[in-house]
């Protein structure tokens, strides 16, 4: 088989994937027949191969935009890369938050812990000057992140700027895991356990975290879902069954209308209280891991309606050298007693207002010190300063966590 043919079949697999799965609640006009778009695909034969290829995903995008559907779309091979990286939790590179700057150099917000550059020397607000020699003054994310990234055992020279004095020093790339999740006991001994994002392994964090925190007499627990947009579906099932026995975690309806309920997977951990935190910015698997708790009342939901996207993806890997993949949108789900959650969310049992401008957002990669969150945060202030006042921003920083506030105030009540 010739090297078109190769991507020309996976092109057609990729087609009938979006055919046999994508619901069609979202479509707004007729799709090409099968017919027609593999006459289609036959006329890029004559073409180099790479304007074949990119005429094959070009086509995929355009058969998936017939059904306007914003989480369904074709994933370039490069992108496909990224979407594994968040997926697994892991990367190649030095592990290094920092924050591009337009018209200046970036800054350093800390190292990954467990990564790389853990032991450096480097604080929260160095500035960063050059990866091995490339200058990164006004560099986008982007392109800052592209070269901090490559093989493994590679080395990098990186130089930095503290008040003046210019620090440099060398780092080898490394495999990084991102932790997804993070805990601390707070009063009361209340456990609280930050979940940015439901990764392929954060479920394996989450049970590690919360067994600490009830080696440590951990009283009842906070699980804090605030602006996490989901992920992994089978990660938000071993959570929810790590505070309860109950059989289903939700359920699916197919493009046949079929629906099928998904089980618990793993086992009961504790029966203390537990609060969940949830806001206008909580998604797909924080909201299925929401719903399955507040459905068996054994947790109280605490915070503002979620996003309501009651919506599962699936990702289906291409072959090079067409190479990407096809998302498509494969079921809408519910809570365990078939609450739809689409357009809809999940209303708390205690309602308390998100703090405005999203001034305890925290997402991404959590595994970073305390200092370089306390950095992230006044970078947050620093950004409300100019859109504000220096006096209004600050007192934006001032005002309490209220949510937090009302879970710890309702969880000691239930002790």
């Amino acid at each position: 088989m010739s090297t078109f043919q190769q991507a020309r079949a996976q092109c057609i697999r990729a087609l009938d994937i979006i055919d046999t799965t994508q619901l069609s609640v979202f479509q707004q006009r007729e799709t090409q027949s099968r017919e027609a778009l593999i006459q289609q695909l036959d006329t890029f034969a004559t073409l180099p191969l790479e304007d074949a290829v990119t005429n094959m995903q070009h086509m995929l995008h355009e058969v998936l935009s017939v059904y306007n559907d914003p989480f369904a779309n074709y994933i370039n091979p490069k992108q496909h890369k990224s979407y594994t990286e968040r997926r697994t939790g892991g990367f190649v590179g030095l592990g290094l938050k920092y924050r591009s700057q337009k018209e200046a150099y970036p800054l350093v917000i800390g190292a990954l812990l467990g990564g790389p550059l853990e032991k450096q020397d480097m604080l929260p607000g160095d500035q960063i000057i050059s990866v091995n020699e490339t200058d990164l003054k006004a560099l986008s994310s982007r392109e800052i992140s592209a070269l901090l990234k490559g093989e493994s055992g590679s080395k990098v020279i990186l130089k930095l700027q503290r008040d003046g004095q210019a620090i440099a020093f060398e780092a080898t790339r490394q495999a990084v895991q991102l932790h997804y999740a993070r805990a601390e006991m707070m009063e009361s001994n209340i456990g609280y356990i930050k979940i940015s994002r439901f990764g392929g392994k954060t479920h394996e964090r989450v049970k590690q975290l919360l067994g600490e925190l009830l080696a440590q007499n951990a009283k009842a627990i906070v699980l804090d879902v605030r602006d996490n947009p989901g992920g992994s579906t089978r990660a938000a099932r071993n959570m929810m069954s790590l505070f309860d026995q109950a059989p289903w975690v939700y359920c699916e309806q197919y493009k046949t209308g079929a629906v099928r309920r998904l089980p618990r997977e793993g086992d009961v951990l504790t029966d203390i209280p537990v609060a969940v935190l949830v806001n206008e910015y909580s998604m797909s698997s924080a909201e299925i891991l929401a719903g399955a708790l507040q459905d068996y009342q054994r947790a109280t939901l605490i915070g503002a309606p979620t996003y309501g996207k009651g919506l599962i993806q699936k990702v289906f890997p291409l072959q090079a050298p067409l190479g990407g993949a096809v998302r498509t949108t494969i079921a809408m789900y519910g809570t365990p007693s078939h609450r739809l959650l689409h357009g809809r969310g999940l209303v708390p049992d205690i309602y308390i207002p998100s703090a405005p401008e999203r001034i305890y957002k925290e997402t991404g990669s959590v595994n970073i010190t305390d200092e370089a969150r306390a950095f992230r945060r006044s970078l947050l202030i620093k950004d409300l300063q100019e859109k504000y006042s220096e006096q209004v921003a600050n007192a934006y920083g001032a005002l309490p966590d209220a949510q937090l506030d009302v879970a710890l105030t309702t969880l000691k009540a239930a002790l």
